[in-house]
């Protein structure tokens, strides 16, 4: 399928239901590469979750063909998934008592065997992801101290301590002031471009 990472070919995006289908919006075609950030930008309601939750794995398509790394997404098992995927979305988990290190380290356990111990070369890379977005300070932490731009840089970092080759956000940028909208969009185009991500 040529050099794209993701392509989807005429997709339609929405929710089974008991009563059949609820089509939010259908005919959708995109192709991204490693390299490449990629903004999805419009109104309210519109269906850009819904998509945004379809591309990422999380949620199956209605119809159309989703390609992920040449393979069909729904082919792929949770694990290679995880592989590949690196997920920031807008539900907030309850994670107040952890410290961000252990946040982050969760984005490792496609890596970590079933017990999810923690080897040199898994710190190292919990290290390497909130140094890359810039919150190596905040590393001993607990979440619950962090500003709104914070607690979205350690999520980001997650994503990234995953090692996946694309990362999927939904409204990375909601209820952060100006200047931290830029912060994080900087930081996502330098991984899109200096990590060889998509984005």
């Amino acid at each position: 399928e040529g050099s794209f990472f993701l392509k989807a070919t005429d997709l339609c995006i929405g929710y089974s239901l008991n009563r059949g289908k609820r089509v939010i919006a259908r005919s959708l075609d995109l192709e991204l590469q490693k390299g490449e950030l990629v903004c999805l930008v419009g109104p309210n309601g519109v269906g850009k979750s819904t998509l945004v939750r379809t591309l990422g794995g999380v949620q199956p398509c209605l119809e159309g063909k989703l390609l992920l790394g040449g393979k069909e997404i729904h082919h792929l098992t949770s694990l290679e998934k995880a592989k590949k995927i690196g997920l920031v979305l807008t539900d907030r988990v309850e994670l107040e008592g952890f410290s961000v290190f252990d946040v982050v380290a969760l984005g490792r356990f496609p890596h970590t065997d079933w017990k999810g111990v923690l080897h040199k070369r898994d710190r190292l890379a919990v290290w390497e992801a909130l140094e890359m977005v810039g919150v190596l300070d905040l590393g001993e932490r607990t979440i619950s101290q962090l500003s709104d731009g914070e607690r979205q840089k350690v999520m980001i970092a997650r994503a990234l301590a995953q090692e996946a080759e694309m990362i999927v956000l939904d409204e990375p940028t909601s209820f952060l002031d100006l200047l931290k909208k830029v912060e994080v969009i900087t930081i996502l185009r330098k991984l899109a471009w200096e990590e060889n991500k998509a984005v």
